[in-house]
């Protein structure tokens, strides 16, 4: 059977089968909540743009699992379709209620196979999904990020994928519990209704009213023609107990006895959606809405009037949940945002170290900011700030061998928070004096390498001047996002510098290559032409390289180029440079020395040539007026005709 055949068997295993009790449920509130085949509003589409600005990743998907399909309900960077529940990625783990992270989805188990990945619906590889799971825990589906070349998610912005797949979470809940609000408003305007309804008949049928009234779980108030209260339904009576109070709508002001909905529907004619708070002892104050109107007799008198009473207690406290959870969710909102911001604006600015600190203080609502960097001391490496932002202009250095707060984070890899640092052992309180810090955080900056592991190259603080007993919850995830974005900063930085010295450097023997060579030459040519000093240059031939290259291999022959380049460095100064001609030929500069003194060099050279061969060199010294690629010349020939004369020697240019 192939793949198909085991994906139709099972179809009509659960065709045939009853879905499981647990099954039955998540079904049930991913129903509930109403979003299958419901278009996604800008809210889910702005929560999932973000997941992919976070995730650094081009595509994102909101899914939403059932027993037979997966829906995409909004998707960014491609086009989003239902698929089959036994193609989806997410539907093989997202009921374990956890994170799911591979850098190379083709290259796990799970997934290689999966049609995402091998090409029938899409190649990908960079693979992030978190679950979607409600508070009742029933996982509904998830939030998925990807991309289609292999490579890893920062741990620090899997965490923020998480807050996303709970902001979603937390929109749905809040349009389910309105939904419920909007239905409960209508199940109240029903009881309004009948109210109002039973109102109407006391004016004609008295007696059948008070037994409605009896029934109902809407307060009633009658009132007589001069105010006096005359009846209270059961409702009523235990709501107003033996000592009530009426406030206003805002529950601290008290009602004038003139205000009361039921005088006013007598002064008035009618009231219509009044609301009050009714206080009693021993008990929680109740919201009620009071609508109602005055009744006449036939000849135009006044009767009385009937008020009635509906509880919207738990509704008011709903909207004001959801109002609380909205501003939440708003500000959670604004604060992935502006770290989505941060981290667009450190990847384009010119001095990231620098931004940093001013981000970090904004971001944070710190006092101040420093970034250290590992520097050489005279009595070791030490910790010094390479941009600050709130500080005073001080000498702020913290020796690796001497115990301070930056030096634990950075030895540690782990962040730091003091709410005093005055009391605090480690803390230099000299420091801590010249520039007022009273409170502080430091979270280490953290290279992961593929082959290095992780390397810690830096520490980013932030300071308080007055004492914080508690780091405020969203500081942490700023320092672990930026200090993410300073690590990405310093990576690209090695990078350039690696590629500039691969630029430069000769990838066999380490040893400057024919372009860094010319360079230093022309550098040389130039520098003995303004001072006068002398400058030599040496042409060096491994003798019967092709000959060794042949007798022991190409690998046994690139081994004899390194390890000469390795003790031909060993001769040299510091000044001196050796470069790679080409093939088994090399070329050094030797600023400084005369003709015999080069030959001097050039015979310890030729002394230290390994695995018993040997090396011909011709040694030149520049004249005023000769160009660099002239010495090179004369070299060169003196080289040739050392190799004429029997090889295994130096020869000077005459």
């Amino acid at each position: 059977m192939d793949r198909k055949d085991w994906i139709a068997l099972a179809q009509a295993d659960r065709a045939d089968a009853a879905p499981s009790t647990r099954e039955a449920a998540r079904l049930a509130a991913l129903r509930d909540y109403r979003l299958l085949d419901a278009p996604a509003d800008d809210e889910l589409t702005a929560v999932v743009r973000a997941a992919a600005l976070v995730a650094g990743v081009p595509h994102a998907t909101l899914n939403l699992v059932d027993e037979d399909r997966q829906c995409q309900l909004t998707t960014v960077g491609f086009e989003g379709a239902d698929s089959a529940r036994a193609d989806s990625m997410c539907a093989l783990h997202f009921e374990e209620g956890l994170l799911v992270h591979v850098p190379d989805a083709s290259r796990d188990p799970r997934f290689a196979r999966n049609p995402w990945v091998d090409g029938r619906l899409g190649h990908v590889r960079t693979y992030a999904s978190s679950p979607l799971v409600s508070a009742d825990g029933h996982a509904l589906g998830s939030l998925c990020v990807f991309d289609t070349v292999p490579g890893p998610v920062a741990a620090e912005r899997l965490a923020v994928l998480q807050d996303l797949a709970g902001v979603l979470v937390a929109l749905f809940e809040r349009r389910r519990q309105a939904r419920e609000a909007a239905d409960q408003g209508r199940r109240a305007g029903e009881a309004r209704e009948l109210a109002v309804l039973a109102m109407s008949e006391a004016e004609a049928r008295w007696e059948q009213s008070e037994a409605v009234a009896e029934t109902v779980d809407v307060g009633l108030v009658v009132v007589d023609g001069e105010g006096h209260v005359t009846s209270l339904n059961r409702t009523a009576r235990e709501w107003h107990g033996d000592a009530a109070v009426h406030f206003a709508a805002d529950g601290t002001t008290p009602l004038a006895p003139c205000e009361l909905p039921w005088l006013r529907a007598l002064r008035e004619g009618s009231v219509e959606g009044v609301e009050l708070v009714l206080a009693t002892p021993d008990r929680a104050p109740r919201t009620l809405v009071c609508s109602g109107r005055a009744m006449r007799r036939t000849d135009g008198s006044p009767l009385g009037a009937v008020v009635a009473l509906h509880d919207v207690t738990q509704a008011r406290d709903r909207e004001k949940a959801l109002a609380a959870a909205h501003a939440a969710l708003a500000e959670h909102s604004a604060r992935v945002q502006s770290l989505a911001d941060a981290s667009r604006a450190l990847a384009a600015a010119p001095d990231p170290q620098q931004v940093v600190c001013r981000l970090v203080r904004e971001l944070t609502g710190a006092d101040a900011a420093y970034l250290l960097y590992p520097v050489p001391g005279d009595r070791g490496p030490e910790l010094r700030p390479v941009a600050t932002a709130g500080l005073p202009d001080v000498d702020i250095v913290y020796p690796l061998d001497e115990p301070s707060l930056a030096g634990l984070t950075f030895t540690s890899a782990a962040p730091v928070f003091v709410g005093d640092v005055s009391t605090h052992p480690r803390a230099s309180q000299r420091l801590a004096n010249l520039t007022g810090v009273a409170s502080g955080a430091w979270h280490p900056v953290v290279l992961s390498g593929q082959t290095s592991g992780q390397r810690t190259v830096g520490v980013l603080g932030v300071f308080w001047r007055e004492v914080r007993h508690e780091l405020p919850e969203h500081v942490l995830p700023v320092l672990q996002t930026l200090t993410g974005e300073v690590a990405h900063a310093a990576e690209r930085a090695e990078l350039l510098q690696r590629l500039a010295d691969a630029a430069e450097r000769d990838t066999l023997t380490g040893l400057a290559n024919r372009r860094r060579w010319d360079d230093v030459i022309a550098t040389e040519v130039a520098r003995a032409g303004r001072t006068g000093a002398p400058l030599s240059v040496a042409v060096i031939d491994l003798d019967h390289f092709k000959r060794y290259n042949d007798g022991h291999g190409h690998l046994g022959g690139d081994a004899l180029l390194r390890e000469f380049a390795a003790a031909a460095q060993e001769c040299l100064r510091e000044v001196d440079v050796i470069a790679r001609w080409g093939g088994e030929e090399f070329v050094v500069a030797l600023p400084g020395c005369a003709a015999q003194d080069a030959v001097t060099v050039a015979d310890r050279i030729r002394a230290a040539v390994p695995r018993g061969q040997s090396c011909t060199i011709g040694v030149a010294q520049w004249r005023p007026g000769l160009l660099a690629h002239d010495v090179v010349a004369r070299a060169d020939a003196a080289l040739y005709a050392g190799k004429e004369q029997g090889r295994d020697r130096t020869v000077v240019a005459p």
